[in-house]
């Protein structure tokens, strides 16, 4: 593991108790996981070639929340993070619920995601952290299934918050504050389709959402998620040109 990827994994292993904490009442999460469900529900495979559950990779699975929503939908599979002391909650999380059978969660790297064949990849903030995204979708390629569906959810640098940042590093004067990784490299549309391009994946759905309320305000605010007409709107908005803005991207890729 490189000196950068070292940062980020201690960077989630510090805050990975207060992710887990936190997630019922933060906005940003379930409505960005919102994006990934939605796509997943939309368009990934109902069962495995030989007929048995379906199977999914989850690289950069953090404490489980997506996990969790996964199995519910009678997933089996494995999810893997760089953060030790997130795949502790992670393994904790599918024991309470039972599923632990057939949902595993271990450390591992996105550049060498575990043997097997997959109808489903997923890969939620991770991009952004990956000095080489293309290694690591040139590698999860050949674990999906034919049919499969990947994707890929991250932050979106051509959105307001986007525009937010690039003042911030082109004017320190101004003394902007901006909550980052150690590796934090946000994409575009534009670069998700180059990486899934030179992966041999082809772009079968876009999502965004522009919404991206934090801290404290974004967990009062979150406690709204809980209803439906906020879900629906927001949900309605990420597939228009506004959603294309949003903050937060999510794509779904097939192999051609």
């Amino acid at each position: 593991m490189s000196d950068r990827l070292q940062h980020v994994q201690a960077y989630y292993d510090r805050i990975a108790p207060r992710l887990y904490a936190v997630e019922g009442q933060n906005w940003h999460l379930q409505s960005r996981m919102s994006l990934v469900l939605g796509t997943i529900d939309e368009l990934a495979p109902r069962a495995a070639a030989g007929g048995g559950p379906p199977r999914v990779l989850d690289v950069g699975c953090g404490t489980g929340f997506l996990l969790e929503q996964l199995a519910g939908r009678g997933f089996s599979g494995v999810g893997i993070d760089l953060s030790p002391d997130s795949i502790a909650i992670t393994r904790q999380r599918l024991n309470d619920l039972g599923v632990a059978e057939r949902l595993r969660a271990e450390t591992g790297s996105a550049y060498e995601p575990p043997e097997g064949t997959y109808e489903l990849i997923t890969l939620t903030d991770v991009l952004e952290h990956l000095e080489d995204p293309r290694a690591c979708l040139r590698a999860l390629r050949e674990r999906l299934a034919p049919g499969g569906l990947l994707v890929i959810s991250t932050p979106n640098r051509h959105s307001l918050p986007g525009a937010r940042r690039w003042v911030a590093e082109r004017a320190p004067w101004l003394r902007i504050t901006m909550n980052l990784a150690p590796v934090d490299n946000w994409q575009s549309w534009g670069d998700l389709e180059a990486h899934g391009a030179s992966a041999g994946l082809a772009v079968v759905s876009r999502r965004g959402i522009f919404f991206r309320p934090g801290g404290r305000v974004g967990s009062q605010i979150g406690r709204l998620y809980r209803y439906a007409a906020p879900r629906k709107a927001e949900a309605a908005l990420s597939t228009t040109p506004v959603g294309r803005f949003g903050f937060y991207v999510c794509v779904g890729f097939r192999p051609v």
